[in-house]
């Protein structure tokens, strides 16, 4: 172990007593669910906790707006004020009851879009940011697609309806759903019960469960023959932020109580933790030319982890550092990693930096001798030299008399 690290045995130690569970009786078993195809994944790591044909391509109803909801915020700001154009719905669709012609802000149009899952809203978005081009618009959601790497996803319409080649999985939507919910806008719309729009109208949910259990903050439903029931969900609890997919459930009651399962289960199975904090000293290293003095080095950054409850402890230790640290040298510069495992696996690492600046070393005891020496050397001879000249003065005055 590199001199003046943290001893490895201890940091371990430690990290077991944080992150242990208190015993809640046997771990929980994974979900049985009505849905064709189903995922549960932790948003901030990205890690997926529960997949059940997640790959699998289906239908997906008006989560398809969640899409049209990325290409908007992608092209145009919230404050841009559209006109409603006038749209004829399908039998049985919702619409926001928009009246052609009013004009509204995309901030308010996507509210109308994501709440009571408004077909005229989501159209009149389409028509307008793509410049009176639907098709121009839907390319842009393919483009976002790929880019966000739903290779499993095509659309074809930026309502949701059973249209032809508009299909998506677990998988992908989920990944959509984590780049939206980045969006502060966007979180907090599909966090909301019911709002009322800036004409005055108010308008509701679709996703109950968002007024119902306060660990539910979205996401949207969807509903057609085709694609049968559809939830993407979300819900946060312990630090941990939870997205939930389900499609092609066979009821509205189903379709929430799959969504409940999922968001239960990562709740209850799993956790957010800082296995490595910003800032916390993990080694220190002596200082060359200074005996007494030692430099702290911290964590570069955080590292956060989503583990199961009562999984035992992480290993935390360092690598790499320097035997010792010599000036000068600026605050936050590497001298080290600092490394979680867990069993054989690591879990990831972050770079260990200097906290503080330190100057260059002092001079030796023996070079200042020699300077010393230098000097008096110097002035000697700087004696002597001009000894020297004044009696070469005199002999020279002599001689001429």
């Amino acid at each position: 172990m590199p001199r003046g690290a943290l001893p490895r045995a201890a940091l371990a130690i430690g990290l077991l007593l944080a992150f242990a569970a208190p015993a809640r009786g046997a771990t929980p078993s994974p979900p049985s669910l009505h849905a064709k195809a189903a995922i549960l994944v932790e948003r901030d790591v990205g890690v997926t906790l529960f997949s059940r044909d997640a790959d699998h391509q289906l239908p997906i109803a008006s989560t398809t707006k969640l899409m049209t909801a990325y290409v908007a915020l992608q092209h145009a700001k919230l404050d841009r004020v559209l006109t409603v154009r006038a749209y004829t719905p399908a039998p049985d669709e919702t619409v926001a009851g928009l009246a052609a012609g009013e004009r509204l802000s995309v901030a308010q149009l996507l509210t109308a879009m994501l709440l009571p899952s408004g077909g005229d809203a989501a159209h009149t978005l389409a028509y307008d940011l793509g410049g009176g081009s639907i098709s121009r618009f839907v390319g842009w959601m393919n483009s976002s697609a790929a880019a966000l790497g739903m290779t499993g996803t095509s659309y074809s319409t930026p309502v949701g309806l059973d249209t032809r080649g508009n299909h998506s999985s677990p998988a992908d939507l989920a990944l959509l759903a984590e780049a939206l919910m980045r969006n502060a806008y966007f979180a907090k719309t599909v966090d909301r019960p019911s709002a009322t729009l800036s004409d005055g109208r108010h308008v509701t949910n679709t996703n109950d469960l968002v007024a119902d259990y306060g660990f539910v903050v979205g996401i949207k439903t969807g509903h057609t023959i085709g694609a049968g029931y559809c939830l993407v969900g979300a819900g946060s609890s312990s630090g941990a932020n939870f997205i939930s997919v389900v499609l092609g459930d066979p009821s509205e009651a189903t379709r929430d109580a799959d969504t409940l399962k999922l968001l239960r289960y990562g709740i209850a199975v799993y956790h957010h933790v800082e296995a490595i904090h910003a800032g916390r000293v993990y080694a220190t290293v002596p200082v060359v030319g200074r005996p007494n003095e030692h430099l702290a080095l911290v964590a570069g950054r955080s590292l956060p982890l989503v583990l199961p409850r009562g999984g035992g402890g992480l290993d935390v230790y360092t690598k790499g550092v320097v035997t010792a640290a010599v000036g000068p040298l600026p605050a936050g510069t590497r001298l080290g990693t600092v490394v979680v495992q867990s069993g054989n696996r690591v879990l990831g690492s972050v770079p260990l930096v200097s906290r503080d600046p330190i100057a260059a070393p002092p001079p030796s005891r023996t070079r200042e001798r020699v300077l010393e020496a230098g000097g008096l050397i110097g002035g000697v001879l700087l004696v002597v030299g001009c000894s020297l000249q004044v009696m070469f003065r005199r002999r020279r005055g002599w001689g001429d008399r």
